[in-house]
């Protein structure tokens, strides 16, 4: 549910600027605004989900990005859109970080990872579909990609008489939040939220929103082409997640993410090299095939990692982090577009930048693990 707000707007962006006049540096921002309230709420709800459940959050959450995230099919303005995609990303804020954080209240150590994976791959697959729906809606009109969002206030309803969450042990405040800032001293917590900024920064910031105007400048004019190329990246990152419980268990969390960001760097780059539409599911494959293990990386070692009685918060922490991440990538692509805006030469600058970018997120992976481990565990 999480992904609808921005993974099914994406192909639609070429439309909406053409249709309302709004230049490509500009655009960014349907992604970055729904994307910042959850910077400031996220942590918020992840310290309400711990001292009144996981429920109690999620159900208003669903039904706010529901409201919001439709009513946006309505308006034809831009600068109202934009303040509907904050509305409607103050309900979402909550959702990604909770879904992570029950997987770790519901299943015990052993099969987190595969759970974890399970989920990635779920959401990935989520990723494969919804740009090719949200295509064909746009091909009818742009704003007919905002009817999805009602299908949240249907999964609250559900939530309401079918959803029993584990029940949990409750500290006082002041022990909470003690235990909360000693989880942060753990140096691998906070070099696992410096990855996910980057990773978010890098995700956001050139394939999801400039894929699309890639392909529109380049080859074809097509909002399902935009979908189907997004939708092969996504496939592979699904199939990847799929099996990341095998994949973990026969290497370690560093290789990984070694291997992970040489792909996604290889893939950035590999974009600007394709002569034909269809070629950039070459590219979309090898970086679907890192991003697919990068995540479930993260957030299983962030799982390990944190406290029981503070996993909501610490889970939450790190979603509002990717929140960030996608929130600045749209803003830095806009400022390099803005600075060198030339057609499909500074589309390719762009994807070296954030190739670079994942090159230099390689190095501060590796820099998680070298610490002594006296260092890394002490909470």
């Amino acid at each position: 549910m999480a992904i609808l707000g921005i993974v099914s707007v994406t192909p639609s962006l070429p439309y909406v600027s053409a249709d309302l006049n709004i230049p490509k540096d500009k655009i960014g921002l349907i992604v970055s605004l729904f994307a910042m309230p959850g910077i400031f709420f996220t942590p918020v709800y992840g310290i309400l989900a711990d001292k009144f459940g996981r429920k109690k959050v999620l159900v208003p959450s669903l039904i706010m990005f529901g409201i919001f995230g439709t009513a946006g099919f309505f308006v034809r303005d831009f600068n109202l859109l934009l303040v509907l995609r904050f509305l409607s990303g103050m309900g979402a804020a909550s959702l990604g970080a909770l879904n992570v954080t029950l997987i770790g209240d519901l299943f015990a150590t052993e099969k987190r990872q595969k759970i974890v994976g399970y989920n990635n791959s779920a959401l990935n697959f989520g990723t494969t579909i919804v740009p090719v729906i949200g295509g064909m809606l746009a091909m009818i009109h742009w704003n007919y990609v905002y009817l999805l969002p009602v299908l949240a206030v249907a999964l609250a309803l559900w939530m309401i008489y079918s959803f029993e969450e584990p029940v949990s042990s409750s500290k006082t405040t002041s022990d909470y939040f003690k235990g909360f800032l000693s989880a942060l001293k753990n140096y691998r917590i906070s070099m696992m939220y410096v990855i996910s900024l980057l990773v978010y920064v890098i995700h956001f910031g050139a394939l999801w929103t400039y894929i699309p105007f890639l392909v529109k400048n380049k080859f074809i004019d097509s909002s399902l082409i935009f979908g189907l190329v997004l939708a092969g990246m996504s496939l592979t990152a699904s199939l990847i997640s799929l099996f990341f419980g095998k994949i973990a268990a026969k290497h370690s969390p560093e290789k990984l993410f070694a291997a992970a960001f040489a792909l996604l760097a290889v893939g950035l780059v590999s974009v600007t090299f394709m002569t034909e539409w269809y070629l950039l599911f070459i590219s979309m494959v090898i970086y679907g095939a890192g991003f697919g293990i990068i995540l479930p990386n993260i957030q299983s070692t962030v799982i390990k990692l944190a406290p029981e009685n503070h996993r909501g918060v610490i889970v939450s922490l790190n979603r509002t982090i990717s929140l960030l991440g996608q929130f600045l990538g749209p803003v830095i692509s806009g400022y390099i577009l803005f600075l060198y805006p030339a057609g499909v030469v500074g589309i390719h600058l762009l994807f070296y930048v954030f190739a670079g970018l994942a090159v230099i997120t390689l190095g501060v992976s590796q820099l998680a693990f070298i610490k002594n481990e006296k260092q890394i565990n002490e909470i």
